[in-house]
């Protein structure tokens, strides 16, 4: 191939990525995936934490969805696995959960019940903040940021 094919190749490449960006960007966060970093507060102590989401379900005509969340302090304060039943009204969502774990309380797993409050900031990222009742009634916090992919 002669050398000013191939740059036009490649220009005509990077051209296609940018474009393929720029529309990406356009449209609406629709999230399969989400990763959330915060603190939780379990036990009267904060130690940083994390949750991964998995959206399984969500409605054509309601801005409602369904994801299947696991989250856990990372100082091995438990953890909760939950269904959660998210409702979006504008740049907020509120949502409730059940699942089990051991949230609170180690080596007492139970039924977990969720509570879920987010802010959208911008497309792909929000505040958001979770209130879990493990299974023998001392609750946690989960408070920190939401990156949806």
């Amino acid at each position: 191939m002669r050398p000013i094919a191939s740059r036009r190749l490649l220009w005509l490449g990077i051209a296609s990525v940018a474009a393929a960006f720029v529309i990406a960007a356009s449209r609406p966060a629709a999230a399969q995936v989400a990763v959330d970093g915060g603190v939780f507060g379990v036990d009267g102590t904060a130690s940083v934490g994390a949750a991964l989401s998995l959206q399984i379900f969500k409605t054509p005509v309601l801005p409602l969805a369904v994801d299947v969340t696991a989250a856990a302090p990372l100082d091995g304060h438990g953890f909760a696995a939950t269904a959660d039943g998210r409702f979006q009204l504008g740049a907020t969502t509120v949502g409730v959960g059940i699942g089990g774990g051991n949230l609170a309380q180690t080596n007492h797993y139970g039924v977990i019940y969720e509570g879920i409050l987010a802010q959208q900031l911008i497309p792909h990222l929000a505040v958001e903040g979770r209130l879990y009742f493990g299974p023998s009634r001392p609750s946690s916090i989960f408070a920190g940021l939401r990156l949806s992919i």
